[in-house]
């Protein structure tokens, strides 16, 4: 094993060695720490120190006191934090085998007080949702078409029989997520049928204690395996919003022409793993805003579920509120 020579003396990422990943059902698992090969990096990898003190914080939602994204010695990006996922870390490494797919490459992957700290390449291009309102339909069409044979392309990558995190542990969608963990709500799952009676079992802990519980956890434990069922399981991103993709633009269009754009990254796996066919369209559904026309050009890249999609909002309705 090659030794990586990513910080100054002391510093954790200094004296780490070349992780070997070790096969299972098409994944590469490794087990952390993590880190590439030595050969692989642009510039060594950045000290703690240096991720801390980085004044460049990239575009989240979490609160930066528990978890950040900055660009660390202009050319990597660290996402750390108590609630940074290894799923996605995961994800990563298991996309480095599969190119069409453009994610960022995972130079490391470590634990430190707490925190998972994920080093990535940085990607070129800017957030789809910064400009698409600004594009024409010509211009959003080939953008659709692009990302449309990204997500084909994942569909059709060979799965497991099985519904689970890209580390083989349990979904990370929020669906699934319990204070204390039960894998019978968090997965893996052998089955549909487990994954929709862990959908009832979520609503049920969703409101103990409440004096006026509805009925619905034995609605969805009557039902759901009634509507939901007869789905493969496909490789799943979770979480395909416009601010997850990212687009560079090829050309000014000048003399009239439509501009030219390349859809450049997918962001944020966190929640991907081998999820039911229809997941993909319908957690998009249960929460799309219906204010402009993305719902509508999703379609365009994923075929939709609208039946699947109605059946797992009224879940949402449920476990959200």
């Amino acid at each position: 094993m090659a030794t990586n020579q990513g910080g100054p003396d002391g510093d954790p990422i200094s004296t780490c060695q070349v992780s070997e990943p070790c096969l299972s059902w098409n994944r590469n698992l490794y087990t952390l720490p993590y880190f590439c090969d030595p050969t692989e990096l642009p510039d060594a990898l950045p000290t703690l120190n240096e991720i801390e003190r980085a004044s460049v914080s990239l575009p989240s939602i979490r609160n930066p006191d528990l978890d950040r994204i900055v660009l660390a010695k202009g050319r990597f990006v660290v996402k750390y934090g108590v609630h940074v996922s290894e799923n996605e870390g995961h994800a990563l490494l298991f996309l480095q085998n599969h190119p069409f797919v453009p994610s960022p490459k995972l130079y490391a992957m470590y634990r430190e007080a707490n925190k998972l700290y994920l080093v990535m390449s940085q990607m070129p291009g800017i957030q789809l949702s910064s400009v698409w309102d600004d594009l024409s339909e010509e211009e959003k069409l080939d953008i659709l078409v692009q990302l449309r044979a990204t997500w084909d392309y994942m569909r059709s990558i060979p799965s497991p029989p099985t519904f689970s995190g890209l580390d083989g542990g349990p979904l990370r969608h929020r669906f699934f997520r319990v204070l204390e963990p039960d894998p019978r709500i968090t997965g893996p799952f052998d089955t549909e049928e487990e994954l929709n009676q862990a959908l009832a079992l979520r609503s049920r802990k969703n409101w103990e204690g409440h004096q006026r519980r509805p009925r619905t956890p034995e609605f969805f434990a009557r039902n759901l395996g009634r509507a939901l069922v007869g789905h493969t399981s496909v490789l799943t991103h979770g979480d395909p919003q416009r601010k997850n993709i990212l687009v560079e633009q090829l050309s000014t269009g000048d003399a009239g022409e439509a501009r030219r754009f390349r859809a450049s990254a997918v962001l944020d796996w966190e929640e991907a793993g081998w999820y039911p066919s229809y997941w993909e369209y319908a957690a998009c559904f249960v929460d799309f805003g219906w204010y402009d026309d993305w719902p509508e050009k999703i379609e365009q890249i994923i075929d939709p579920y609208p039946l699947e999609a109605a059946m797992l909002r009224v879940v949402r309705q449920d476990l959200d509120y």
